[in-house]
């Protein structure tokens, strides 16, 4: 059909595109083959195993398709079709099919607000996917109205997250966290203070707010060393899954470290 040829054209195209190195395929760290073996492997055989397991209820064959970040926070409502599913598999990006058009969706393309696929998930039903991506561009948009996601701009610690590392590569005169980035031994006895202010407060706001003085110092530390939010999830899945576990004793030198640091500050 006029439809598979439009992908098989496409899906070509896209496999030259994936292969040079400064490609915003080779720069996503989830692109590339992460969750589906390579075409002389046959992902197109992984890929229509997978569609075969799914089903479609409406008319036009269609799946809806909800994209989410790597939080799991939800960036927008698509469409998918078997075609652009394995045209996104093989070139490792968010790839939808456009109703309007009527053809495949590669986002950014025209944008530059591409998306690095790390999986595509179906719901409990099996008649609507998930596609989890790294959303780039500048700034890291979904929407067509430069927004992060269409319900709008991000918040709480995506937001955060985002102006730290916009801080470390270009920080207006004046800039506390840049302050924070150049001078390590300030960043360590704040998050010292920070801390032991966290372990003194008693009243649930004061808890509230002398926490997230302890997350915006430890973001910062992350983010000098570039580690992501996402990253740190990781961890904390990992060890969830851990069946054996380590006592969890407090370690006193490190204790004795910490109050020689705090008393060397007190007036």
């Amino acid at each position: 059909t006029g439809l598979a040829a439009a992908a098989a054209g496409f899906a070509a195209s896209a496999s030259l595109l994936s292969r040079p190195a400064a490609s915003p395929v080779a720069a996503s760290e989830g692109a590339g083959g992460r969750c589906f073996p390579s075409p002389v492997g046959g992902r197109f055989e992984v890929v229509d195993a997978f569609l075969s397991c799914l089903r479609s209820d409406r008319p036009d064959g269609l799946f809806a398709t909800v994209v989410c970040d790597l939080q799991g926070i939800a960036l927008g409502m698509v469409y998918s079709c078997g075609h652009s599913v394995r045209a996104a598999a093989l070139c490792g990006r968010g790839v939808y099919w456009s109703r309007s058009r009527v053809e495949l969706w590669r986002k950014g393309d025209s944008s530059g607000a591409w998306q690095g696929l790390w999986r595509i998930e179906p719901d409990c039903d099996a008649d609507a996917l998930r596609f989890v991506v790294s959303q780039n561009g500048e700034p890291p948009a979904f929407c067509h109205r430069n927004c992060y996601s269409c319900w709008g701009p991000r918040c709480g610690l995506g937001e955060l997250e985002q102006t730290l590392f916009e801080r470390k590569k270009a920080a207006p005169e004046g800039s506390y966290t840049k302050r924070l980035f150049e001078d390590s031994k300030l960043l360590q006895n704040k998050l010292l203070e920070e801390a032991q202010e966290l372990i003194e407060a008693e009243e649930a706001d004061h808890v509230a707010a002398e926490a997230a003085d302890v997350v915006y110092f430890a973001l910062v530390r992350c983010a000098a060393a570039g580690v992501t939010l996402p990253e740190i999830e990781k961890h904390l899945d990992l060890r969830a899954l851990k069946l054996k576990r380590r006592p969890g004793n407090a370690k006193q030198y490190r204790i004795d470290n910490a109050s020689k640091i705090l008393d060397s500050k007190k007036p």
